[in-house]
């Protein structure tokens, strides 16, 4: 199994949603160097702020505290414009979230968590899982 992953929104909403699986799956890896990146936090954010109060708020804050925070640099945003146009020319393109979240995993050296495999399976050389 991968030694350093990080894990996209929509997995880190299901084990913050008490998911069984999703809990499961991270309490069996949790020896792993587990990140998320910048977007994905913004992501989990919105959500919070959006649909629920300061109790998740601060649950949340708490979490993430457990994760490795993964930045965007203009080294990352300069791969990911490669790639954004190299999946439009192809009719493949991703949402421009997806893409940075991608590609900083990738330049990084994380394989990516997520849910959406078909999705982020488009970006050349992720390991998605």
């Amino acid at each position: 199994m991968e030694d350093k992953v990080c894990l996209d929104s929509d997995f880190l909403i299901e084990f913050l949603k008490n998911n069984p699986e999703a809990r499961e799956w991270l309490s069996q890896n949790s020896g792993m160097e587990l990140a998320t990146t910048s977007i994905n936090v913004f992501e989990l954010y919105y959500g919070e702020y959006k649909n629920r109060g300061d109790a998740e708020v601060d649950a949340l804050n708490e979490f993430l505290k457990h994760l490795i925070i993964l930045n965007i640099t203009s080294e990352i945003a300069k791969k990911a414009g490669e790639e954004a146009a190299i999946l439009e020319k192809s009719g493949k393109a991703l949402d421009f979230r997806d893409l940075l979240i991608g590609m900083t995993a990738l330049y990084n050296g994380y394989s990516l968590k997520t849910n959406n495999k078909k999705h982020f399976g488009r970006i050349r050389t992720l390991k998605v899982i």
